[in-house]
């Protein structure tokens, strides 16, 4: 299997830390990035839109972020080029269990799926064989 980039999006230190621990102990990732708001990270994938290879496989997204939430960052997300947004998964990871905010995930055309903090509590290999 081809290694796969990650791009991690929390405002939360503590949580990008933990998760891009449990993310390095994968094989089968290659970059893991960090980004603390949906705004940084929505400027980080406008400037590799026109690189697609170096496009994250994967992102993992918080919902609850000041500047600019996870719904926001969605919003914005799903401007951008079809090509670059096929080639990436896009996960919901929150530490909320508010059944609107589960729904809304569903109801977003390009998130895969809510996963609920930690990340260790999924199997990353599960989740990138799967997808």
């Amino acid at each position: 299997m081809a290694q796969k980039k990650i791009l991690l999006i929390d405002d939360s230190e503590i949580d990008n830390f933990i998760n891009k621990a449990v993310l390095s102990k994968s094989d089968f990732i290659s970059e893991i990035f960090v980004r603390s708001s949906g705004k940084e990270a929505l400027e980080f994938l406008k400037e590799l839109v026109d690189i697609p290879d170096s496009f994250p496989d994967f992102i993992f997204l918080d919902i609850r972020m000041p500047i600019m939430d996870g719904f926001q960052f969605m919003e914005e997300y799903s401007k951008l080029p079809l090509e670059v947004k096929n080639r990436c998964k896009v996960y919901i990871l929150s530490s909320s269990i508010d059944p609107l905010d589960i729904e809304r995930a569903k109801n977003c055309v390009d998130v895969e799926n809510h996963l609920t903090k930690p990340l260790a509590h999924h199997s990353i290999n599960v989740l990138i064989n799967n997808a």
